[in-house]
């Protein structure tokens, strides 16, 4: 799972949260992330 870093926008990995205690990044210590969408679209049939 990939998050980006809402200040630097730097992706960070699930790996890298767990190198600082809670939820930081590792870049410049911001602790709002957002999680990357993956590019899939749902599609879904009308009634």
């Amino acid at each position: 799972m990939t998050y980006v870093c809402h200040f630097c926008h730097s992706e960070v990995t699930k790996e890298g949260l767990n190198a600082l205690p809670g939820v930081k990044c590792p870049n410049c210590g911001g602790r709002i992330l957002y999680k990357i969408r993956p590019p899939v679209v749902k599609r879904v049939k009308g009634v």
